[in-house]
């Protein structure tokens, strides 16, 4: 029989973001309260009590949830207030967290982070913040993460609040745990579950007995584990929070498992599988579903463990869900190698080592590039120090000679000194401005190691998200091609000209990488330059049927490679998507100028979309991305039969 690896990493992360206290009373009691007070609210209060009635819904149903907070965000958008639309994109990104999409979840906190931190609200950052740091950790981001706990902290301690300093703690102890400090994991949950005691909030205390019993798990002590997991489960369970025991059912199935307990074990999973299923929480799934594969695979159940495997790996590979590929591989090879199938198991097993190789070049590249801008930052601040202590050193042995001389008196000494100190302060001015001339050297040169550091990440990455996907599906279409060769000349003819077709894209963004490459700047008027030149591909391409309109004289103004480069390719997708799916025949691009902004808006006169619905591509991410890293402000407006508006802008 073969030895398994009994434990594959489990995903549980640990989020405060509920807009008030859970407080300790039965939940759907307090809902029922929460949307009676909604009656008598006005204004941007109607907002927030529509908001926490959603949040509140997340632990009994969570399309009732988003309803509300869709209800809450159609009142903030009739009051035309950018604060109360900034708090509900924060529950829309602890939605999208929910649903297990930690990089959508960020894009709603960043979205509303500029606008709420002029708000000063202890409370409302602290959460923010909380919520950034978990996103981030979810990212394996562990260096912002704890960046951001830290901010948190700051503003609950500043606003007194002890039931927020306590989730801070539950926080700081899972940071703890995923470095593998159990010890210290089970100081700081400890702490959290004695302050929650004090005050008496029952559901935060069973969140800190199911964070203890995940702690022990990590010491191995499954006794203690199934314990508190029990007290967690029993905790939510009597507050009516049925959706968050999925969390203590997951450990009470890993503590069972570790015991021997596989009867308990599966009983527990299956369980904890159907609460994410609720939830919608596809990664906790990828992750429960694994390690009841691997629990029929001990019981010598290898065909249950088969199917159950193999449809997970395509579900994590359907979304490109590289932890859950990686444990998943590594299931079903033990399980071909148990049933003598040794060639799958052998694929599978290259599989997992694609995946373990991805996931550790992907961790260490990041890693080795923060330790390197951390030894040049120190390297750069020691010789600064070091020059700086030197001069000191040089001034005060000069201030002591003068001191020696001045006082062994007489007025042709005097004379001497003074001839001699002159002489001495011209020489260490000369020699002072020689190491400072070297410093700044020294430091220019470091700027233009970092500009051309820069310069390359860009062009990587530039050519990797262009022209790298162009020619991957160059590859697929010649795949494809190889393998219909019998299907005859027609679907011959129809690959080649969908080869052709990629090929010209591919050229055209190597042309603009290649454009961008040979500027450290890039000026306003290169980019209208380049959107006339776009649209006059959209003229020629199209027959003449759809006209692209430039409008506006931008000034001289220059914005660097960067920058530049992302507004032209925000502006290039917009206007594509335009022609490919508004179905209008006039589209404009007007470009404004301000004092020290300037503004471009790409407007169809088309058929529009419902903004309401989740956009199936990847184009809009994609732009809002881009825009993110660069800086630029990005929003996109439609409405059905009048048309579609992306507006963007860039300080300069």
């Amino acid at each position: 029989m073969t030895t398994y690896y009994k434990f594959p990493i489990t995903f549980l992360f640990f989020l405060i973001f509920s807009g008030q206290s859970i407080l300790a009373q039965d939940i759907k009691r307090e809902i029922k309260a929460l949307k009676d007070t909604v009656q008598l609210k006005e204004g941007g209060d109607k907002v927030l009590a529509l908001k926490d009635v959603g949040m509140r819904f997340r632990s009994v149903n969570m399309d009732s949830a988003r309803y509300y907070v869709d209800l809450a965000f159609k009142e903030a958008e009739a009051l035309d207030d950018y604060y109360y639309r900034a708090r509900i994109w924060m529950a829309y990104g602890i939605l999208s967290w929910d649903a297990g999409r930690p990089k959508e979840a960020l894009e709603y906190h960043m979205k509303a982070r500029h606008i709420l931190e002029n708000s000063k609200e202890y409370y409302v950052l602290g959460s923010l913040y909380t919520n950034m740091s978990n996103a981030y950790e979810a990212l394996s981001e562990f260096d912002i993460a704890v960046d951001y706990q830290f901010k948190a902290l700051e503003n609950f301690i500043a606003g007194k609040d002890s039931l927020w300093i306590a989730g801070s703690y539950l926080n700081l102890g899972n940071r703890y745990k995923l470095v593998q400090e159990p010890d210290l994991s089970l100081e700081y949950y400890q702490k959290a579950l004695e302050m929650y005691g004090k005050i008496g909030n029952d559901y935060f205390v069973a969140m800190s007995y199911n964070s203890l019993a995940a702690a022990y798990l990590e010491k191995k002590q499954f006794d203690k584990a199934f314990e508190y997991a029990k007290k967690s489960f029993e905790g939510y369970n009597t507050i009516g929070a049925r959706l968050d025991t999925g969390y203590p059912l997951t450990n009470m199935a890993l503590a069972s498992w570790a015991l021997g307990n596989f009867d308990d074990a599966e009983f527990f999973y299956n369980q904890a599988i159907a609460i994410q299923e609720e939830r919608g929480e596809r990664l906790a799934q990828v992750s429960l579903k694994n390690d009841l594969a691997n629990i029929y695979l001990e019981q010598g159940k290898t065909n249950r463990a088969e199917n159950l495997a193999l449809t997970t790996y395509q579900e994590a590979d359907s979304i490109d869900y590289l932890p859950g590929i990686d444990v998943l591989s590594k299931t079903l090879s033990l399980i071909y190698e148990e049933k003598l199938d040794f060639k799958k198991a052998y694929v599978y097993h290259q599989k997992h080592k694609a995946a373990r190789d991805s996931l550790y070049f992907a961790e260490k590249a990041r890693e080795m590039f923060n330790l390197k801008e951390k030894y040049e930052s120190e390297q750069k601040q020691n010789e600064i120090l070091r020059q700086q202590k030197e001069l000191a050193e040089n001034e005060l042995a000069l201030k002591n000679r003068n001191n020696m001389l001045i006082g062994s008196g007489g007025l042709m000494v005097i004379l001497l000194v003074i001839s001699f100190v002159l002489f001495r302060e011209q020489k260490l001015k000369a020699n002072n401005f020689a190491r400072e001339t070297a410093l700044q050297k020294a430091m220019a040169e470091a700027r233009a190691q970092e500009n051309l550091k820069e310069q390359r990440l860009r062009i990587a990455r530039d050519l990797h998200d262009n022209i790298g996907s162009q020619l991957t599906y160059l590859t697929s279409i010649t795949d494809s091609a190889k393998r219909g060769i019998h299907k005859g000349e027609v679907f011959l003819i129809e690959k080649l000209t969908q080869m052709k077709q990629f090929s010209l894209v591919t050229i055209s963004e190597l042309r603009d990488t290649i454009w961008a490459m040979n500027k450290d700047e890039i000026s306003l008027e290169d980019i209208k330059e380049r959107t006339q030149q776009l649209a006059a591909t959209v003229h020629e391409a199209t027959d003449d049927k759809i006209n692209v309109k430039i409008e506006g004289t931008p000034n001289n103004k220059v914005l660097n490679a960067f920058v530049g480069m992302n507004l032209f390719r925000i502006i290039q997708e917009s206007v594509n998507n335009a022609v490919k799916h508004s179905g209008s025949e006039h589209i404009e691009v007007r470009f404004t100028d301000f004092d020290k902004m300037v503004q471009i808006e790409i407007e169809d006169f088309g058929k529009g979309f419902d903004t309401s619905k989740e956009s199936t591509g990847n184009g809009l991410h994609i732009m809002r991305n881009r825009a993110e890293k660069a800086g630029i402000y990005f929003n996109q407006e439609s409405i059905i039969d009048k048309g579609t508006k992306v507006t963007l802008q860039v300080k300069t």
